[in-house]
């Protein structure tokens, strides 16, 4: 046996044990930015698949944007009833069913950041037990018989933004109803204003914390980009999510 041979001292080892916890530390949000946004990336193209459907539903339906949810609506023609699953208009008249012909693809409705839980079956998805088919939600104002001819100017407008599915069940609203961001009770604010903030009501309604706070918005021409939601809310008849100033 070589006399001269000898193992780690403990020191050595703690040193070594210290340096890869540094590194460790260091590389870790790295690392998870960098799935994050692969993350955001994959959902940014899935919107822009949703917004090639809605392009072709139009062109198919008179340019007429298809309903949300709850379709009282369109049924009684009154206003959406308060959010309760009993009051939900057919499954079957719900915008994500509409466009799935020209989709043909349920995954592109499912964001990977997306924490509610996915349908083991996303054509049947178990609202019972809190399945959600969609990680997006589209502008209330296409409840109103929205036509696209209405929408002046679509590269501005907010079409579709990320569902906030930890606080609203599923099932009901697959809309934002946005102009109600403003008011303490259930109302209108017109036009929108910068104050009282509109956050806490739009984070009911939108996931803005998803993609390290700058969600996906698909805007009424197709196109789709990520943004915070300060940068864009706008005092006035410029807000992006009204569609015709």
């Amino acid at each position: 046996m070589n006399p001269l041979r000898r193992g780690f001292t403990l020191i050595e080892l703690l040193v070594v044990i210290a340096i890869i916890a540094v590194l460790a530390a260091i590389l870790f949000p790295v690392f998870a930015q960098a799935r994050e946004k692969a993350r955001q990336t994959s959902c940014l193209s899935n919107l822009k698949q949703i917004g090639t459907a809605f392009t072709m539903y139009l062109s198919d339906h008179d340019g007429q944007y298809p309903t949300c949810d709850n379709d009282k609506a369109k049924i009684t023609g009154r206003p959406p009833d308060p959010e309760t699953p009993d009051l939900d208009g057919p499954e079957e008249r719900d915008w994500h069913i509409l466009v799935q012909p020209y989709l043909k693809n349920l995954q592109v409705m499912r964001c990977a950041s997306d924490p509610s839980k996915t349908p083991a079956n996303i054509a049947r998805p178990d609202y019972a037990a809190k399945e959600y088919a969609s990680s997006y939600t589209v502008n209330g104002w296409s409840e109103y018989e929205l036509k696209e001819s209405v929408v002046s100017r679509p590269a501005n407008w907010i079409l579709m933004a990320e569902r906030n599915n930890v606080v609203r069940p599923p099932k009901t609203f697959w809309m934002f109803l946005w102009w109600g961001w403003q008011t303490a009770a259930p109302g209108i604010t017109w036009p929108p204003t910068l104050m009282p903030s509109p956050l806490p009501k739009a984070a009911e309604d939108l996931d803005l914390k998803r993609h390290n706070e700058s969600p996906n918005w698909l805007y009424g021409d197709g196109h789709a980009k990520s943004s915070k939601f300060s940068q864009l809310w706008k005092a006035g008849m410029e807000n992006p999510f009204w569609p015709s100033p």
